[in-house]
């Protein structure tokens, strides 16, 4: 007992001490937490209006998603690199804030214009289905507080505010589109395909109330000293944007290439197939959380023992966390998918497919920050344009002819190319595997 004892208090000081265990942990809790109030909110959807309500507000989430790239720039990545590398010197991170926040404000208000004049037109020639304008034109409302929403929690996790950075990024804003999808279908006798889209945008504009003044009382008392211009600033930016707007495309394309393609409920179907598969990469994002500043501060500070470390011992945990994961899904695919309604297990062999990209992906770490934070944000670029070329080109053939498993394949495919060339760029460069056969 009373070695048992003595191990367990090691243990717990190993833990106490060891920043990304303990504040990633933290980021890790929420994480699940948020996907178990997304999954919840699927489940209400699907059971109350089945594949093809679920199918539109996909669409339509994915639409919002790619416009917010434009309505970005970048700037939420670059101001998480400019406020980790200021290293708590407020006043400096309070101008990079407020002017980052400016830029994107005027710039979300443009395209959310954009968007819902030009619903009629996406919805007829995109999608060749007109009955999808109403629905765009609502979601249209939501591009403002989701693009303040993302710079507040790059903010937040720049400032090492672990915890609040996962609660605004992962859990509040499904928690707010549970309570009014749930005050809609109980009170209200709503359009069902509408209902969910409402309820979402709704939760999008408390989330970036409460997150704003979250972030802007980190700055109470706090004077201003001008550091970089905006100009500087998109100089920073413009590159980022271009990584993440391919990652972004490359997350979304399947399911809009599926709407070009095929009926909503086949968008619904493969979704549902998507947000199993991507239970995966809780870990890599609750990780990603911590490590991702300290990332940038060891590396531009020549740490580079302790940045070699880093990389090394969050690609273990990443991956030995995922692994359990990964193997419930690949033995119960089917018995997972008939939660959400029968109409749903047709999606069991686009499941598997999917988790095969998803293992690369837990088995890579943290690459994508990796080459962000040390300054690759070309090469970046480069490794995932040509990912997306291949994924586009692989969806446009595939899709046709084999449906929501042709996308699954473009998609596992996709998400091994760039994983893989990742891991073989910064062994060359700073010569360390993230791959985790390095770790055994």
């Amino acid at each position: 007992m009373e070695l048992k004892n003595k191990l367990l208090k090691e243990l717990y000081y190993k833990f106490k001490e060891n920043e990304i265990l303990n504040k990633g942990s933290s980021a890790f809790i929420l994480k699940i937490i948020g996907s178990l109030l997304g999954y919840i909110f699927l489940l209400l959807v699907t059971r109350a209006a089945g594949a093809e309500t679920w199918g539109v507000f996909a669409l339509c989430l994915a639409l919002l998603n790619i416009t917010s790239i434009f309505s970005r720039m970048g700037i939420d990545i670059a101001l998480l690199k400019y406020v980790a590398q200021f290293k708590g010197k407020m006043s400096e991170i309070k101008d990079v804030y407020f002017q980052g926040t400016s830029l994107v404000l005027v710039l979300s208000i443009v395209f959310s214009i954009l968007l819902y004049f030009c619903s009629d037109l996406v919805a007829e020639l995109v999608f060749q289905k007109p009955q999808l304008s109403s629905y765009f034109k609502i979601i249209s409302y939501a591009l403002v507080p989701f693009t303040i929403i993302h710079i507040n929690v790059e903010t937040l996790r720049g400032l090492k505010k672990i915890k609040e950075f996962a609660f605004f990024q992962h859990v509040s804003k499904f928690f707010g589109a549970i309570v009014f999808f749930l005050l809609f279908t109980e009170f209200y006798n709503s359009d069902k395909l509408n209902s969910p889209i409402v309820a979402f945008t709704l939760s999008i504009f408390l989330v970036m109330i409460i997150s704003s003044v979250f972030v802007i009382k980190q700055f109470k008392r706090i004077k201003l000293i001008r550091t970089l211009s905006k100009k500087e600033i998109i100089k920073t930016s413009f590159p980022m944007m271009l990584s993440s707007s391919i990652l972004l495309l490359m997350a979304w394309s399947d399911t809009i290439m599926i709407g070009i393609f095929k009926a909503e409920v086949d968008v619904g179907v493969y979704n549902v197939a998507l947000k199993l598969a991507m239970t995966t990469g809780i870990v890599l994002g609750a990780v990603n959380s911590i490590v991702a500043p300290k990332l940038s501060e060891t590396f531009n500070n020549d740490r580079l023992d302790e940045f070699q470390k880093l990389i090394k011992e969050s690609t273990r945990i990443i991956f030995f966390s995922t692994l359990p994961i990964l193997i419930i899904l690949f033995l119960f695919p089917e018995f997972l998918l008939s939660f959400f309604g029968a109409e749903f297990t047709i999606a069991k062999t686009t499941l598997l497919i999917l988790l095969v990209g998803q293992l690369a992906n837990a088995m890579s770490g943290s690459v994508g920050y990796i080459l962000q934070m040390t300054g690759k944000e070309k090469v970046y670029h480069n490794i995932l344009l040509i990912s997306l070329l291949f994924n586009i080109t692989l969806n446009f053939i595939l899709i046709p002819k084999f449906g929501i498993e042709g996308a699954a394949i473009a998609s596992a495919f996709s998400l091994l190319l760039w994983n893989l060339c990742s891991v073989f760029y910064i062994y060359k460069k700073y010569n360390v595997l993230t791959f985790f056969t390095s770790l055994i």
